[in-house]
């Protein structure tokens, strides 16, 4: 019988800002370019999706926990999230939610992505205790379409 056994792996995430301003003087032009790889290791759980906002509700498309009941990720499990808004012409508002008193909401613009590194969010000014978010939920407009990716070990 075959090795059906999954094997972990590490994922690259790789961020290329390209910015090259020229001048007259060729000398005095800037190049402002900048490449950033993160690397994660010993992922072996991924989520892809596509979501088709129904309404410009305030929508949970993810709910994190401390086990995997439901659909539920395992909140200290989680090392990446990117979510990218599919659309060409509205923002997306984008966060992390405790569902108690404390969330994260920020914009992000058309054909464009957040992502987040861990599954804490802080909705006071202070910054100083970071609550463990219970859900990430999304607010556009209707048919409004994002792409949500995941990976946990």
């Amino acid at each position: 019988m075959a090795d059906t056994d999954l094997n972990a792996s590490t994922l690259t995430v790789t961020i290329t800002e390209a910015l090259a301003i020229g001048h007259d003087t060729s000398a005095d032009a800037r190049d402002f370019a900048q490449v950033c790889t993160h690397t994660y290791g010993s992922i072996i759980n991924t989520s892809k999706r596509i979501i088709k906002l129904a309404n410009t509700n305030l929508t949970e498309v993810v709910t994190f926990g401390s086990d995997t009941a439901d659909g539920t990720f395992v909140r200290a499990d989680v090392r990446y999230i990117r979510v990218t808004n599919l659309d060409g012409t509205d923002a997306l508002q984008v966060g992390l939610d405790d569902e108690a008193s404390d969330a994260c909401y920020t914009s992000v613009a058309a054909n464009s992505s957040i992502m987040y590194t861990s599954v804490v969010c802080e909705g006071g000014n202070g910054g100083s205790t970071l609550d463990n978010a219970t859900a990430l939920k999304v607010k556009g407009v209707a048919n409004q379409q994002l792409e949500v990716f995941i990976a946990s070990v």
